[in-house]
């Protein structure tokens, strides 16, 4: 018995002794999990630090193309309360309001009356406001530095640019398009630069918003870019907003005109629907349509707005926007190519930008024989003011999609594939455009600033169902300098209304033509292609 106790204790032993050994090791490997943890930690905190609540939310400067400044960071304040340290609520009210006027006394009472251990008062203060607020003494505030963004220009750059929310982050504009970037803390120093200048987005709107008031419209907008490079030089939308106020109830103010708006453009789109005639090889120039009598359409009828009422060739019925030319030329090249050729030209799709704001195309599920002819003379479909400008790069760079940035380009561009099968067709264009100047609807675009190529449409707008014939939009694309175009111009006015200047018509060739002229008489110098016209060459060599 003795025996067996003692053997029975010695297992008993060698068994503890093994368990013992065993939590050592697993002790010993968990403290060396933890140490390593600890120094993995305590090196990524030494190599990123902590940011404070202003570096946060710190962004970096917007420049134009010339490097003016376009929106940047300031130094800000922001004042927070822990209402539990709150002596005296109705005195803290009364001396923090007599500071803070824009804060209504019921506001900052509850704040300082919540039950929480935080509440911000305000989250945008000066630093004479904080001096004031420091002077009072009050227990339980708390002050921090923060960052504000400015926008030098308000309203000018407004539907570009965009604005931010209280903790600095973009909520419209290129601010939130680019908000992952122009936040990037790694990079704040270094500028963005954008493809605008001030001075051309400076003219664009002063111009647009004369003829808004002139002809008492509903709005305007208005695009400039450089056709080979893609670059917007220029974006206009009005009515605008000042970025540096908070916008309680933006209303119509807030949308951006040229990428969340859709319109038909009507005559705009003849540029397009000769370009496809000619490339389907229907016929050319001066290939001739019978426009005595009216197209019929079921019970409606394509009538030309002060018509020839005799037959017209193609350059003709171009020059003299024929809407029953241009009907029967998109018959004669047929719904399924016109289909194909303008998803090429980009009108099937959002064009998407560096903005966070884009609208889709409206698109007709049934493309009917009535529809294409519709869509001939640019009735049936509705599109943005971007992708009109896109098409025309497009129609004008011998087929090559260059994408539209708002950004400047410094990398070499990468265009696309040619569309075209003629190699001939942008030269054509070109030339018929700036016929349309010298001889045809276009002409008040006509300048001795340099050569142009334009093309007016007068749109009636879709109210209810029908087409109001008083309720227009008013368009005119420009392409300048000729014969070798740089730069495609696009202004729009939404439902002017006649005066005396215009003997009462409210057509685009009286209303926004000569906006077009004096726009382009006025950057012709800031984009260094003046041109002396004839008589100036001669007066130059009479002296």
């Amino acid at each position: 018995m003795f025996h067996d106790f003692i053997f029975y204790g010695r297992d008993t032993i060698t068994l503890v002794q093994n368990r013992l050994v065993w939590f050592i090791r697993a002790s010993g490997f968990g403290m060396s999990i933890l140490v390593l943890r600890l120094c993995w930690v305590s090196i990524a905190h030494r190599s990123k630090p902590q940011l404070s609540l202003e570096q946060s939310m710190e962004r970096r400067v917007l420049l134009d193309s010339q490097g003016k400044i376009l929106a940047h960071s300031l130094p800000s304040f922001a004042l927070a309360a822990n209402p539990k340290k709150i002596m005296n609520l109705k005195e803290a009210v009364r001396e923090l309001h007599s500071i803070l006027p824009f804060l209504s006394k019921k506001k900052l009472e509850q704040r300082l009356s919540s039950k929480k251990s935080f509440v911000w008062i305000c989250r945008q203060l000066s630093p004479k406001m904080r001096l004031k607020i420091l002077s009072l003494g009050i227990e339980g505030l708390e002050l921090f530095k923060t960052q504000k963004r400015v926008y030098p220009y308000e309203n000018l750059f407004s539907h570009v640019l965009g604005s931010v929310d209280t903790d600095q982050q973009g909520i419209s504009g290129i601010e939130k398009g680019c908000n992952k970037i122009i936040s990037d803390q790694e990079r704040k120093k270094i500028p963005i630069y954008l493809s605008l200048d001030t001075r051309l987005q400076y003219v664009l709107r002063k111009e647009i918003l004369s003829c808004i008031k002139a002809f008492q419209a509903q709005g305007g907008n208005g695009i400039l870019a450089n056709i080979h490079t893609g670059e917007i030089l220029a974006m206009v939308s009005l009515p605008d907003f000042n970025s540096n106020v908070k916008q309680k109830d933006p209303g119509s103010n807030a949308m951006n005109r040229n990428t969340s708006g859709v319109y038909e453009f009507g005559s705009i789109l003849k540029i397009h629907n000769l370009a496809l005639f000619l490339e389907e090889k229907k016929g050319n120039l001066d290939s001739v349509f019978d426009a005595t009598h009216p197209i019929a359409i079921g019970r409606f009828l394509v009538k030309d707005f002060k018509g020839k009422c005799r037959p017209l060739t193609v350059r003709e019925g171009f020059l003299y926007s024929s809407n029953i030319v241009n009907g029967k030329m998109a018959l004669e090249v047929g719904e399924k190519a016109q289909q194909s050729f303008f998803s090429k030209l980009s009108f099937f799709n959002p064009i998407k930008l560096e903005l966070s704001e884009y609208a889709i195309p409206i698109i007709p599920k049934n493309w009917s024989k009535a529809r294409s002819i519709t869509a001939g003379y640019g009735y049936g479909f509705s599109v943005t003011p971007l992708h009109i400008v896109q098409s025309l790069q497009i129609l004008l760079n011998n087929g090559k999609r260059v994408p539209l940035t708002l950004l400047r380009r410094h990398n070499k561009i990468c265009e696309s594939p040619s569309i075209f099968k003629s190699r001939e067709l942008s030269k054509t264009l070109s030339e018929v455009m700036e016929m349309a100047v010298n001889t045809g609807q276009a002409q008040k675009v006509k300048t001795n600033y340099c050569k142009v190529g334009a093309k007016t449409g007068t749109a009636n707008i879709l109210i209810n169902g029908r087409y109001r014939e008083h309720q227009n939009l008013t368009s005119c694309v420009a392409v300048f300098p000729m014969p070798a175009p740089c730069y495609v111009l696009l202004i729009t006015i939404d439902r002017p209304k006649g005066n005396a200047s215009t003997h009462y018509y409210h057509t685009a060739g009286w209303i926004v033509a000569p906006v077009v002229r004096s726009i382009i008489e006025k950057i012709s110098g800031f984009l260094g292609i003046i041109q002396l016209s004839d008589r100036t060459k001669n007066f130059n060599k009479a002296k």
